[in-house]
Order: structure tokens, then C-alpha cells, then sequence
């Protein structure tokens, strides 16, 4: 019976470091998305008042391979890139076609975006009602965020194994007790 309970301790101590990575993991990759949200939504509200949109694109465009900065890329309705503020290798960044299927669809769709090994875009793209412009799209490097979730889970498999250990002792503490 004593058996049960240790299993049954570590059965709870699995379960709450899977909740305690889970929900980390999940706020750290949702949060992500904020400032491509607000910065692809305003876009998109400012094109459809016909405002200017040219201060968003003031910087000449830089390379989201090695950048963590923000990036824009407005697209017309076949999905083909038309103004950006950025460039992967050498070209504005192309989505592919699918992602603005569902934009039409909802309206809004954020996705990860891996255009090739080791370059994880969080983009967001939004319809914008203005032709020829259709899409908006902000999107930024998932590296940081990866980074981070990469440590988190080190941390929490270090503690989930030390947890175990402890029950693992005790369990052979108790037995060794109860046999002499």
C-alpha cells in the first residue's frame, strides 16, 4: 500500500511540472504575438482610412535572419508582397499561399512561420479592405522566446527528476524502516 502512495506521488509531481511547463511555454509563445498584433492591425486600420503609411517603412529594409526587430510586409490578394521593411534572403518575405486563404476566411490568423532551418518567424496577418493592398502582415524572430523556453524546460526537467529522487529516498528509507 505504501508503494501506491510513492507512485502516486510521483504520478503528481509529473502532472504539475507538465501544468507548470505548459502553461509557462503557452505564455511565452502567445505573448509573443503582441506586438505584431497591435503594429498589423494599426497598419491595416491606417491603409483602410487612406493614411500614410510610409513612417512604418522609413528604415532601409534589414535581414530577419539576423534581426529581432518587428517586421512588415503588405501583400496584395493573390498573397504576393508588394512594400516591406524587411528581406529574407535578399527578397521580401513570401508566406505561403495558404496562410491568406484563412485570413480571408477569419479575417486575422497568427501563425509560426519556418521558412528554412533555423529561421522561426511569429507572424500575424490581418485583411485590410483596401485594394490593391489586402494583407497585412508583422512578424518577428521566435529565437529569444525559443531560447527561453529551451532553459525553462531544463530548469523543470532538473526539478521533476530532484522531485522523484526525493520520492525514490524516502520510498527506500520507509521500506528499509519497515523490514528492520
Amino acid at each position: 500500500m505504501k508503494s501506491l502512495s510513492f507512485f502516486m506521488a510521483a504520478a503528481l509531481v509529473t502532472v504539475i511540472m507538465l501544468l507548470i511547463y505548459g502553461t509557462v511555454q503557452q505564455s511565452y509563445r502567445t505573448g509573443l504575438n503582441d506586438p505584431q498584433i497591435q503594429i498589423a492591425r494599426d497598419i491595416a486600420r491606417q491603409l483602410e482610412q487612406s493614411k500614410p503609411v510610409e513612417t512604418s517603412f522609413a528604415n532601409d529594409p534589414f535581414d530577419i535572419t539576423r534581426s529581432l526587430l518587428p517586421f512588415i510586409v503588405i501583400y496584395d490578394a493573390q498573397g504576393k508582397p508588394l512594400r516591406s521593411n524587411a528581406l529574407l534572403d535578399g527578397k521580401m518575405p513570401q508566406l505561403p499561399f495558404g496562410v491568406f486563404e484563412e485570413v480571408k476566411k477569419n479575417g486575422e490568423h497568427d501563425v509560426s512561420w519556418q521558412p528554412r532551418k533555423a529561421v522561426r518567424m511569429a507572424m500575424v496577418i490581418v485583411k485590410a479592405n483596401t485594394a490593391p493592398l489586402q494583407f497585412v502582415a508583422a512578424g518577428r524572430s521566435m529565437a529569444e522566446v525559443e531560447h527561453r523556453i529551451g532553459n525553462m524546460s531544463t530548469m523543470i526537467f532538473t526539478a521533476w527528476i530532484i522531485c522523484l529522487a526525493i520520492i525514490a529516498i524516502t520510498a527506500a528509507f520507509n521500506y528499509y524502516k519497515r523490514t528492520n
